[in-house]
């Protein structure tokens, strides 16, 4: 009957995200190789071949276990640079205004206190560092990162491409690392100063990349103009 049928799809969903849940903890808790599906069945508290009926094989499980949040920080990085595009009606953006917009997507989110993107932001740090996981980082976050160099590029026309990639690479590693250890600047200073709040360190983190990109493309193009004869 179709309420039937409609109960068993609420089921099967419920069944999918619960599996999502767990299999996203298990990978940034204990890591995707010392995870096993049956670890992961064992939490979700399903069928093992539940697993395999609703996500195939365990590389295919990480890539939607990535693709569910990622699609969530995707749409609002858009949404915020579409914001700053209409803002400056074709002028080029304020660095610091695109940092926090793409560095600011997840930091909120980082800091709410849910576990699950606090999982899936430790994850994505640890995918984010390993050459294996590289295409799903493309797949994933890329064109959409794309799209901030290119914004960033219009910024800071005198900074060569090669140098300007280097500086957001840098950026996707102090993000990620904020993220997923905020905690290090506590066991760093010894307790003196408290970090286990990722909103605590938002302000810092926003003014430090800015400064840097901004730094790197002022070093450019000094560069290029000591090379000039005089």
């Amino acid at each position: 009957s179709p309420r039937k049928d409609f109960h068993l799809v609420v089921h099967s969903e419920a069944t999918r995200h619960r599996i999502l849940d767990c299999a996203e903890k298990l990978f940034a808790d204990a890591g995707y190789h010392a995870t096993s599906v049956r670890d992961i069945a064992t939490l979700a508290e399903c069928q093992f071949a539940l697993i395999g009926y609703h996500f195939g094989s365990k590389s295919e499980l990480l890539d939607h276990v990535l693709a569910r949040r990622s699609s969530v920080l995707n749409d609002e990085r858009m949404e915020r640079l579409d914001r700053l595009r209409d803002r400056s009606k074709g002028k080029p953006i304020a660095i610091r205004e695109l940092v926090e917009a793409f560095v600011g997507a997840i930091m909120e989110r980082a800091g709410q206190g849910d576990a699950g993107w606090s999982s899936y932001t430790r994850l994505i740090a640890a995918i984010a560092i390993s050459a294996e996981w590289s295409y799903l980082t493309d797949k994933h976050f890329n064109p959409v990162a794309r799209q901030y160099v290119a914004e960033m590029k219009r910024s800071l026309p005198k900074v060569t491409d090669e140098r300007l990639h280097q500086a957001f690479f840098f950026l996707l590693g102090a993000m990620c690392t904020v993220c997923a250890r905020p905690d290090r600047v506590e066991t760093l200073s010894q307790g003196r100063f408290g970090s286990k709040e990722v909103a605590h360190m938002a302000e810092s983190l926003y003014t430090f990349l800015a400064a840097g990109i901004t730094a790197v493309a002022a070093d450019a193009g000094a560069s290029k103009t000591a090379g000039m004869p005089r």
